[in-house]
């Protein structure tokens, strides 16, 4: 971060005091999550709570425990299921943070700026991927027998500053994460109950800051709701119950309502069939003698 927030303060020094308020706030959480995590009084179930949770509580494991296996969980054997307590991470998870944790640690020596000595290659490493020219005359209207200056290198060596500059910017972004540390120390450690007071002090802002300044409710209130009661108005009961589930089901009581009268005329009986031969011959020769008579 001290590179980050030195180039910051060479760029804008409103750009380097959002870096350094960050690095302040990067450092308060982190040592708020160490604290909370490894001080203080434990805030987890216990072993046999845990053992003895019963059937209602193990039936969401999709598992019962018998009496040796809650015997066995009580005496500090490691859950099946994988969280029967606190225990070390398998090695496909320990081995990638063992790495990082030493790149972590001697990562830095190379990176090493000049005013304490070193070569700082980390911050030459990517200059051949960010190195962009731009050229400071259009070639394509230059007067004939002009010679166009060269390009103008984006990437160029590092401004000139003092030593002593460089070094009070690094000794202000490293009391930035000390003070971060120490205000994590105070309000996580010496004194764990101050958050609540100062958040019941607060009062509205606090709940405000808790609930992300209500940003998701009125999200939810524009957009989401307006959304939702549209589509289960308009689209379902609008357009799919009343006009597409409506037209399929009337389609097919029509086509039942059809099929009942007409099967009347298949009921197996010889005479009614006679009778609508001699009903249908009636017509046609009705038909034809009117046809004749015309």
């Amino acid at each position: 971060k001290d590179e980050i927030l030195w180039r910051a303060y060479q760029a804008s020094w409103a750009y380097w005091l959002i870096g350094l308020f960050t690095a302040f706030l990067t450092s308060f959480y982190m040592f708020r999550l160490w604290f909370m995590t490894f001080t203080g009084s434990y805030r987890g179930a216990t072993k046999e709570q845990h053992a003895h949770a019963g059937p209602a509580g193990h039936a969401e494991h999709g598992t019962h425990l018998g009496r040796d296996q809650a015997a066995s969980r009580a005496a500090g054997a490691p859950a099946p299921h994988g969280h029967g307590g606190i225990h070390e991470s398998p090695r496909v998870m320990l081995v990638p943070l063992v790495i990082l944790a030493l790149l972590s640690v001697v990562g830095g020596w190379i990176g090493i700026p000049g005013s304490m000595g070193g070569g700082n290659h980390f911050d030459k490493f990517l200059a051949p991927v960010f190195h962009t020219s731009t050229p400071s005359l259009n070639t394509q209207h230059a007067t004939p027998g002009e010679v166009a200056p060269p390009e103008k290198q984006t990437e160029g060596p590092e401004p000139q500053t003092s030593r002593a500059t460089e070094l009070l910017f690094t000794g202000i972004s490293v009391f930035a994460a000390l003070l971060g540390f120490v205000m994590a120390a105070i309000f996580y450690y010496l004194r764990p109950e101050l958050p609540d007071e100062i958040a019941h002090a607060l009062g509205g802002f606090y709940h405000a800051v808790l609930n992300k300044y209500y940003v998701d409710e009125l999200y939810s209130i524009l957009f989401v709701k307006p959304v939702v009661d549209g589509s289960r108005r308009i689209l379902w009961h609008g357009v799919d119950q009343s006009v597409i589930d409506a037209t399929l089901d009337d389609s097919a009581d029509g086509a039942r309502h059809i099929s009942d009268t007409l099967r009347h005329m298949q009921s197996g009986n010889i005479r009614s069939y006679a009778g609508w031969v001699a009903a249908g011959a009636a017509a046609v020769i009705a038909y034809m003698v009117w046809m004749g008579a015309r």
